[in-house]
This record gives C-alpha cells, sequence and structure tokens, in this order.
C-alpha cells in the first residue's frame, strides 16, 4: 500500500513538473541567438555624473575612422544594457561594423530609468536621478575620444528604455537626430514629469497590438502587478503628438510588411508621415504582437503578448537613423 501511495506522488510530481516546465517554455522563456563573429569585442565603462558613478557597455567596430555616428540602445525595466544587446539579436553591433557606427549600450540606476512617467516607483524617478546630464556626459566622451559626428547621434530603446528616448526627444532636441521608441507610448498629460521642447525631431515608434503592458490604443500601464507608472496615451496620439510639431499632412503613407516569420496571426503595418525639411515621423504597428523588439532572431515569451519576427528592429532603426542628421549641431 505504501508503495503504491509512494509510486501516485511521484507520478503526480513528474505530472506536476512536467506542467511547470511546459508553462515556463511556453509562456516565460526567450530564447536568444548565439553571439555572431564580430570584428571587435564590447567593451565597458564607467563616468562619474554628479557624483554618482554612472556604467555603460560599448561597441566599437575595428578600425572606425572619426566622424562617425553614435547610436544607443537602451534597456527596459529590470534590465541592463547588455541584455538588451542580446534581445535585439546583435543586431546593432554587426551593423555598426557593416554600416560604421558606435553602438552604446548605457545602464540605467538601479536596471531603470529616469523617464518621463512621474508617478513611477522604481528608485531613478523617486530619486529624480539626472539621466540627461548622464546622456550629456556620454556624447561628450565619444566626441573627445572618438571624435563622432554630434549631427549624427541616436537613441533608441525598449519599454523603459523606450520612454527614456521618449525624454531626450523632449528636452535634447539639438543633440538626437532621431529616436526609435519600442512598446512605449507618452503619458498623459497629467503623468507627464518631462519639459517639453516643442521642437520637432525626426520619430519611428514601434508599439504591438497586443502588448500586456504599454496597451497599444493607451490606458494603464501595468507590470507584474505594479501599477505606479500611470497611463499613456495611444500609439496613434504618440505618433500624431510628433506629426504636428513637424507639419506634417495628416495622411499617411502605408506600407504592408511581407509574411516571412511563419506566423500568419501577426504582420507589421507602417505609416509614415514626411513633415517640413528633414523631419520624419513613422509608427510600426506589430499587429498581433506583445511587449516585444521586433526581430526573427529571439523568440520572445507568450507572457510578453507574442513576437514580431516579420521585420529586424535593428535594420530598421538603423534604415531610418541613416536617413536623418542634426544639423542644429554642425
Amino acid at each position: 500500500m505504501k508503495k503504491l501511495i509512494v509510486r501516485s506522488l511521484l507520478i503526480l510530481l513528474a505530472l506536476v513538473l512536467c506542467a511547470v516546465l511546459f508553462v515556463y517554455f511556453y509562456y516565460f522563456r526567450t530564447t536568444i541567438v548565439d553571439e555572431p563573429q564580430l570584428s571587435s569585442e564590447l567593451k565597458s565603462t564607467e563616468m562619474v555624473v554628479n557624483g554618482m558613478t554612472r556604467t555603460l557597455d560599448y561597441y566599437i567596430p575595428a578600425d572606425l575612422k572619426a566622424g562617425r555616428p553614435l547610436v544607443f540602445i537602451l534597456h527596459g525595466s529590470m534590465s541592463k544594457g547588455k541584455d538588451v544587446r542580446k534581445m535585439t539579436g546583435y543586431g546593432f553591433d554587426q551593423l555598426a561594423d557593416s554600416e560604421g557606427f558606435i553602438a552604446v549600450y548605457p545602464n540605467g540606476y538601479e536596471n531603470h530609468w529616469n523617464d518621463c512617467r512621474g508617478s513611477a516607483d522604481y528608485a531613478a524617478n523617486v530619486e529624480n536621478i539626472d539621466d540627461i546630464q548622464f546622456f550629456t556626459a556620454m556624447i561628450d566622451h565619444f566626441a573627445e575620444h572618438h571624435q563622432i559626428d554630434r549631427g549624427r547621434v541616436y537613441a533608441t530603446g525598449h519599454s523603459n528604455g523606450g520612454h527614456m528616448a521618449y525624454r531626450l526627444a523632449f528636452e535634447m532636441p539639438g543633440q538626437f537626430a532621431a529616436i526609435a521608441p519600442i512598446s512605449a507610448n507618452i503619458p498623459v498629460a497629467g503623468n507627464l514629469d518631462c519639459e517639453k521642447s516643442g521642437q520637432p525631431v525626426s520619430v519611428a515608434i514601434f508599439n504591438g497590438t497586443n502588448d500586456p503592458v504599454n496597451p497599444y490604443n493607451g490606458g494603464l500601464v501595468e507590470i507584474m502587478g505594479d501599477k505606479s507608472r500611470g497611463e499613456v496615451i495611444s500609439a496613434a496620439d504618440s505618433a500624431a503628438y510628433w506629426r504636428e510639431l513637424a507639419s506634417a499632412p495628416q495622411d499617411p503613407v502605408t506600407k504592408v510588411f511581407p509574411e516571412v516569420d511563419g506566423d500568419p496571426n501577426t504582420k507589421v503595418i507602417l505609416q509614415s508621415w514626411q513633415g517640413e525639411g528633414d523631419v520624419e515621423v513613422r509608427l510600426y504597428t506589430l499587429q498581433g504582437s506583445g511587449h516585444v523588439i521586433p526581430t526573427g532572431k529571439v523568440k520572445f515569451g507568450r507572457m510578453l503578448g507574442g513576437s514580431a519576427g516579420d521585420i529586424e528592429a535593428a535594420d530598421e532603426i538603423w534604415a531610418f537613423f541613416a536617413r536623418h542628421q542634426n544639423t542644429a549641431t554642425e
């Protein structure tokens, strides 16, 4: 009798373990490709900003000439620069090799950025960490030590990193030629803790319609039960804000990307608006996808709402950045 009970318990334990593993692999596990062969290696450094030690990782291709662009790639909440490097499938490092730019993966304060969401309860916001000064110091550092082109400085980021990219465009439009937020909408007016310059900036927004964290149509941002980040406006209204600043026509040029990832339930729709001068606004709607970086190199856990593999974020973002230069810095 005891043997039967023990056997039954072991079978039950095995079934529970199988169920746990299934849930993990199906809903939570993110599969990332191995690091590709590159011309150089990732380096790390630190700098003191307002008496605080800040850290960053960066990739400089071998034999990079002076006068090249600088691209910031920003991690999301509870993450680090090296994590978003992997989550983009190392795409920006590969492009840095082929196109000739410096890719920078800075680290937020206690794994967060002090973005525009005034109610957020993470330390970077509560302690009002001066991330604007951090980015100013980083740009100055790479200008002094690697002779970057200050007119071709760009920023992209996922989630909290996307929100930080908005802050850079709001408050440092003279130093950033273009930004590309991913999984991030602009906060509602009552929760916007940034100073809007009112200057147009070229912006490409990537948002999923099934995003369980940053709602595509606007509303409350929630991550693992934490609702402190407050509400955001919709993806369409976020794009409209920048479109209006650029004095672009209301009707977009629309493109549907071909199906390449083998998932017919997802597709990518691009709406673009050309404003005055060189300013351009884009909205990439990741239909059927979630709180993810669009790439076929990484499979995100389904708890994030579904992957988006019909485009490569790094390729799209760099092609967009390469079209724009900030003449105000010249």
